[in-house]
């Protein structure tokens, strides 16, 4: 596979996770990474049961130009954020459900969650850090 940012080829990766053997893509260059449906969720730090299922709504009047799917000839992937309330732009396929992460990208979608994990171990969020943890969890769908 070739890279969707700098055209380089790709490595594959297998990473051991919770889930099992996880194979990825990984350029070497510029970090970019491409995720099969359900590998992301079993790659970044486990909070919620699914954030593929949080990132799939297709954002309209982006600047950012589109790419093709590496995985089905002739289909575009769309641009959509993190878990919706993040400024973390992600490319999806909607054929597929494989995503395209650019460089650095897996690494803030990390720190963002770990940020979530801290707030929901908190004993004691207070008012407005169970509502945050509300919405967050009424989006991805699942119980804080």
């Amino acid at each position: 596979m070739k890279c969707l940012s700098c055209r380089r080829k790709m490595a594959e990766r297998v990473e051991e996770t919770s889930r099992g053997p996880i194979h990825y893509d990984v350029c070497k260059t510029c970090g970019g990474m491409w995720f099969d449906a359900g590998e992301m969720d079993a790659m970044v730090l486990q909070v919620f049961d699914s954030v593929e299922l949080s990132s799939r709504d297709k954002l309209k009047d982006v600047s950012e130009p589109l790419r093709r799917c590496p995985r089905c000839k002739g289909q575009w992937l769309d641009k959509v954020f993190f878990m919706a309330h993040t400024q973390i732009l992600l490319d999806y396929c909607a054929n597929c459900h494989g995503f395209w992460l650019d460089g650095g990208e897996f690494k803030r979608i990390n720190k963002e969650l770990q940020e979530l994990k801290e707030l929901r171990d908190e004993g004691d969020m207070g008012p407005i850090g169970r509502f945050i943890m509300a919405l967050v969890c009424c989006i991805l769908h699942t119980s804080p």
